[in-house]
């Protein structure tokens, strides 16, 4: 289990991973913001061996 940004090309139906982000064991409920050319992601995660809420700065480039 992890949480991960993806796109989705809805016309070939396909899902494509772009970055997973530093997640695992029990990972859910991400919040998506857009600014200033950034995405911003928050989430919790079990990975480092307690449950945390983590927030992670994305540059997606296209």
């Amino acid at each position: 289990m992890r949480t991960a940004i993806c796109v989705v090309d809805p016309d070939r139906g396909e899902l494509t991973e772009l970055i997973a982000l530093p997640s695992g064991g029990d990972t859910s409920y991400p919040g998506l913001v857009w600014h200033d050319d950034l995405l911003w992601v928050s989430y919790y995660s079990s990975h480092e061996g307690r449950t945390c809420v983590y927030l992670a700065e994305v540059t997606l480039t296209g």
